[in-house]
């Protein structure tokens, strides 16, 4: 998120909406009405009237002149800078930008810490990384040269909106936090910076996967957006509805979708992002409950990011679902597009670093897609050959065919020599838990030998009452009913367990719907859900993982292998 001080804050709103080009090479005529007024006059004026772009731009060349003719380079810099918010193109933003830097260095660089800041968000704009990196790391030696905190803070967080943009979110988040304790250290921040720093904050949770977080830095400060920032109220709602997405809230998450889409300026390259993002995870929503519906979102994604040719990674599978949707359709044409589409998110994505799972895409995925490519073309532009084409087509399919029977027949074997082994496991298997050795302490443990033996023996009494069963249970918890802390429990989990809190829960859960399926004939006949949640998962995908990882085999061969003997 983009922060600055109150009235930059706003002035980048005025970015947003502008359509307005600045001639800072034509000479401005002071009008009569306006002769002899101060600079406080014509500032506060220019402020009353910021969404008016022509009486805003009347007050701002109006400032301009007066500082020109007065000579006034730092009330020239100033007007420069925030002039620069309503150039309509690129060459004319920069030139005024850089204007401003050159009226405040001749003075004192300290009083280019604005303009640096806006320089660096016009190279973040244009996706020019190493150049906008370079003016943040200028606006932070700065601010801890003045001792300006505020722009210190702001520059953290534009940082960390880079690091962002490559991927690098846990590295981001660090940044996040220091940006947002060093401006809430100050008395005199504003409501507003605390607003967008929050909410920065909150979408850097999101991206960490840290969904309670993210949803408490959002109610932190929703009334006031509500009632004070409307501008930036469509971003908190979108945030957080993609946040519940990831909780899996679909209800939730789809209202606040819903609700923030209407209150985006689509005329802004910075909000339209977000607007991109919620037709994105509509669509993703809609994929299980209507498929036309995805499908209506998924296009008005493409459209968007087609009309304004810009490349957000997060929402590359759009082209991938399109993909699948062609394909089932015999859409050639629609296949070719989407493909065209996942190389180009892949080939700029690549060069950016934006993320580094797409290391995968562009070493796997994107030689499979040119290869398709290649075959697609042949098809569409030789239809003079088109019983050829369905012979290599069916060769394809027939080659496809024989190598998933292959596949499907090794895993078979594999997975019926482990079912073999896991009831010979369950058929030996003790009904106590075995007691630990813990013999001697290892030094990097550093407890105490008593506490050990005694959280060891309380975690056995917890393994035999199918204490892990309960589907809340957490470290903390479990920490607590032992008389400990998280920090002992956890290592000597780690120590004599050989596993993480969470995978000695899983393999405890799995080890006990193992028996009970092989025990209790009638849990065979429930769905994979009801056991899992039986065994104290939360969720198929959550269970089916652990079992997996655990036996090597999914759940479902696991219960039709034990229907299939009992039936022999």
């Amino acid at each position: 998120m983009r922060l600055r001080r109150k009235t930059h804050c706003i002035f980048w709103f005025l970015l947003c909406v502008s359509n307005i080009t600045h001639g800072q090479d034509e000479v401005w005529k002071i009008p009569d009405t306006l002769k002899g007024k101060t600079y406080t006059y014509l500032y506060n004026e220019y402020k009353k009237h910021i969404s008016d772009t022509i009486h805003a731009k009347l007050y701002l060349n109006t400032f301009l002149a007066k500082a020109t003719i007065e000579d006034d380079k730092i009330n020239k810099a100033t007007v420069l800078n925030e002039l620069s918010y309503y150039a309509n193109t690129k060459k004319d933003k920069l030139q005024l930008i850089r204007r401003s830097l050159f009226e405040s260095n001749r003075l004192d660089s300290l009083l280019s810490i604005p303009a640096y800041n806006n320089l660096g968000l016009f190279y973040m704009t244009h996706y020019d990384y190493e150049n906008a990196l370079e003016q943040h790391l200028k606006v932070l030696k700065l601010a801890k040269k003045g001792n300006d905190t505020i722009y210190e803070g702001i520059a953290l967080n534009n940082i960390a909106e880079l690091k962002t943009e490559i991927g690098n979110h846990e590295e981001a988040l660090v940044l996040y936090k220091r940006g947002f304790n060093l401006e809430n250290k100050q008395n005199n921040i504003s409501e507003e910076a605390f607003v967008m720093s929050s909410i920065a904050l909150a979408e850097s949770y999101r991206y960490n996967e840290k969904h309670d977080s993210a949803s408490y830095y959002y109610h932190s400060v929703i009334e006031v957006v509500e009632k004070e920032y409307p501008y930036v109220l469509s971003i908190a709602k979108i945030n957080e509805g993609i946040n519940e997405f990831y909780k899996n809230n679909f209800k939730q998450a789809k209202l606040l979708l819903e609700e923030g889409t209407p209150l985006i300026n689509v005329n802004s390259l910075y909000y339209l992002k977000y607007y991109i993002l919620a037709q994105f995870y509509l669509g993703k929503i809609n994929e299980s409950i209507d498929k036309d519906l995805a499908i209506y979102y998924y296009q008005k994604t493409d459209s968007l990011l087609t009309k304004v040719d810009i490349v957000i990674p997060e929402v590359r599978e759009t082209y991938e679902y399109l993909k699948v949707v062609y394909e089932e359709n015999n859409n050639y044409s629609g296949q070719l597009y989407a493909i065209n589409k996942l190389l180009k998110f892949d080939s700029i994505t690549s060069v950016r670093k934006i993320n580094t799972s797409y290391k995968l895409n562009s070493e796997f995925d994107t030689p499979e897609l040119l290869r398709n490519k290649e075959l697609l073309i042949e098809k569409l532009e030789s239809k003079n050959h088109i019983l050829n084409m369905k012979f290599i087509f069916l060769l394809i399919i027939i080659s496809i065919t024989i190598v998933v029977i292959i596949i499907q027949f090794r895993r078979h074997k594999v997975y019926k020599k482990r079912f073999k082994n896991l009831l010979y496991e369950l058929d030996n298997k003790s009904e106590e838990p075995l007691k630990t050795e813990i013999g001697k302490t290892p030094k990097d443990l550093n407890v105490d030998p008593e506490i050990v033996t005694s959280i060891l023996d309380k975690l056995r009494i917890f393994e035999s009452k199918k204490g892990f069963l309960k589907k809340t249970i957490t470290i903390t918890s479990l920490a607590k009913k032992l008389s400990t802390n998280t920090k002992y429990l956890s290592k000597i989990i780690n120590i004599y367990k050989k596993k993480t809190f969470i995978q000695y829960i899983n393999d405890l859960r799995v080890g006990y719907i193992l028996s009970e399926l092989k025990l209790n004939p009638k849990l065979l006949q429930y769905t994979i859900l009801s056991i899992a949640k039986e065994a104290g998962f939360n969720s198929i995908g959550s269970f089916t993982a652990a079992f997996k990882k655990k036996t090597g085999i999914t759940p479902s061969y696991y219960i039709k292998s034990l229907k299939n003997k009992q039936k022999e």
